[in-house]
């Protein structure tokens, strides 16, 4: 039969491997955390280069609609 520290040795083993792939994760995601932070902006304030009044200056096209 086998010795009876082999119990302890599969379970020492299987316990490190998921703390392993545990630590793996995180790195991970803690990588794709910092490389999507996002980008946040208020709506008041324009981003740079960016300029609102082009928006407002645009003529509205002559469009004709019909009834029937």
């Amino acid at each position: 039969p086998l010795p009876g520290h082999t119990d302890s040795i599969v379970i020492g083993v299987v316990v490190f491997f998921v703390l392993l792939t545990l630590g793996c994760l995180s790195f991970l995601l803690y990588r794709y955390m910092c490389a999507n932070r996002g980008d946040y902006r208020t709506t008041g304030e324009p981003a740079p280069g960016e300029d609102l009044q082009v928006d407002y200056d645009k003529e509205p096209d002559d469009k004709k609609e019909y009834f029937i």
